[in-house]
């Protein structure tokens, strides 16, 4: 066991971490502001729709054009594709263009396809995260991945960027048939882990990943400031927040 503490709390008795992906050691904004871009204009070839509407419609999907940012409402790797397909098409609708969720869908899966050829171009770890893995794993604490993102997708980041042996266990959203924020990911991550959940704690960057450490009745979570949520919001859910995780010790 572990604790891991910064200058201001400390959790101690840790085995095992729970690790989000984008946004907590995957840099989110180039990422999926990249992929909204591109689903954006596959959506507007599709739809015929003019030039002008670009900002808005990758706006409604969760990125601003302007600041190359991610918005902190997403939806995008905040949500379920599912609740990003909606926003989409709450917008094509005030187009004049309707009955589009499974044509949108389409679109995705084909942009999905497309993005693989190039993926790599947007795929930036950010490194303090890798820091606390070693440290980590120097303690013999099993690290898992538990993203809303595919397994596929993660498998091949993971080992694009040499990263898969820091984890022992990979959930993905076809990994379970309910979304992070009910913590039954988290529970399936701790079984394969042999991890009892009092003694493990989940890192991420967003309210779900706290939503999750809750409903699956972890010992705690951490959650930090690198992803699309500014940290004085994030700290409204637990002062376990911090700006970047090199905050974090282990010992």
């Amino acid at each position: 066991m572990v604790e891991l503490y910064t200058k201001e709390w400390s959790i101690p008795g840790i085995d095992a971490v729970l690790f989000d992906k984008d946004g907590t050691f995957i840099d989110s904004h180039l990422y999926w502001g990249q992929i909204i871009k591109l689903r954006t204009k596959a959506t507007m070839d599709h739809y015929n729709i003019d030039q002008s509407h670009f900002e808005e419609l990758c706006l409604s999907l969760g990125l601003n054009t302007k600041t190359s940012k991610l918005v902190e409402q997403g939806p995008i790797a905040i949500s379920a594709r599912e609740v990003v397909i909606s926003s989409l098409a709450e917008k094509l609708e005030t187009l004049g263009i309707k009955d589009t969720t499974e044509t949108i869908r389409n679109i995705f899966n084909q942009v999905h396809k497309e993005f693989q050829k190039e993926i790599f171009n947007y795929i930036k770890p950010i490194k303090e995260a890798e820091e606390l893995f070693k440290k980590l794993k120097s303690k013999n604490i099993k690290l898992a991945v538990v993203t809303s993102d595919s397994k596929l997708n993660t498998d091949i980041i993971l080992k694009q960027l040499n990263l898969t042996h820091y984890f022992d266990a990979i959930i993905g959203k076809e990994s379970c048939n309910q979304t992070k924020n009910t913590g039954k990911p988290a529970e399936i991550a701790l079984k394969l882990l042999d991890v009892k959940p009092e003694y493990a704690i989940s890192i991420g960057d967003t309210p779900v990943d706290f939503e999750m450490a809750q409903n699956a009745n972890l010992k705690s979570s951490i959650l930090v400031a690198t992803g699309q949520i500014a940290e004085d919001r994030l700290k409204k859910y637990t002062k376990n927040t911090i700006k970047s995780l090199n905050e974090v010790f282990v010992k």
